[in-house]
């Protein structure tokens, strides 16, 4: 490849795909971080019997097959993918715990990982429903 096309492609790059998507996307090393507009988002789906039962019926179909069952990050498809799966059972929650954070997640799903985005697949109730299953598999988490 010349010089002159590198160049190009490379001016291309960071014109059209890559400066600001690679500053939006900058996490501390190994560390988890905040997503404060996500965090901001309030969930409308009361966390009562009826939305954990959709969620959990949701995640069984959606989820599980990378999550596991009981959200230990031990799914059959989970063990192809690296980085694996989210332990939905710990404490340690690397893109955020509140009900916003996790709703955005599932919703956008998480560029360089097996986590891809359901906003095509699910409603934003089935989400937020979804939220609040995740939330009985664990510790409490920050609303």
């Amino acid at each position: 490849m010349s010089h002159r096309l590198f160049y190009l492609l490379a001016a291309f790059t960071l014109t059209f795909g890559g400066s600001t998507s690679i500053a939006q996307h900058q996490h501390p090393a190994g560390g988890a971080h905040r997503h404060p507009e996500a965090e901001k988002l309030k969930n409308p789906v009361p966390a009562n019997a009826q939305s954990i039962a959709e969620g959990k019926t949701v995640y069984g179909k959606q989820c599980a097959s990378c999550h596991g069952e009981t959200g230990k990050g031990d799914g059959k498809l989970g063990e192809q993918l690296n980085p694996k799966p989210a332990d939905l059972t710990d404490a340690d929650w690397k893109h955020g715990s509140s009900d916003g954070e996790i709703f955005t997640l599932i919703r956008d799903g998480s560029k360089g990982t097996g986590m891809k985005g359901y906003k095509a697949k699910l409603t934003e109730n089935q989400i937020w429903s979804v939220v609040n299953y995740v939330r009985t598999l664990g510790p409490a988490k920050s609303h």
